[in-house]
């Protein structure tokens, strides 16, 4: 499992406008909705199947019920393919 502290500070090297946008990028998802204070990790070899497995416990972790998190993790999952084009081959 990655660590975000790690994540953030190598990033913060390499490139801290990259760090900014990423953050002005999460602010935005949690205004929408689409995400919560619990940090989740996915990487481009994992499945989606995966991947939602990552953004339920996620949302367990954050207190949701088990079907409010399968929902949200579902939801989550398809916003990323919208902004992001994942898992289109």
């Amino acid at each position: 499992m990655a660590y975000k502290d790690d994540i953030r500070k190598r990033t913060k090297k390499l490139n801290p406008k990259v760090l900014e946008l990423s953050d002005k990028i999460d602010a935005i998802l949690r205004k929408s909705g689409g995400c919560g204070d619990v940090i989740v990790t996915t990487t481009e070899d994992m499945t989606p199947e995966e991947e939602e497995m990552e953004l339920f416990a996620g949302y367990l972790k954050e207190g949701h019920p088990e079907d409010i998190a399968a929902k949200k993790a579902k939801e989550t999952l398809a916003l990323m393919e919208r902004l992001f084009g994942k898992n289109k081959g």
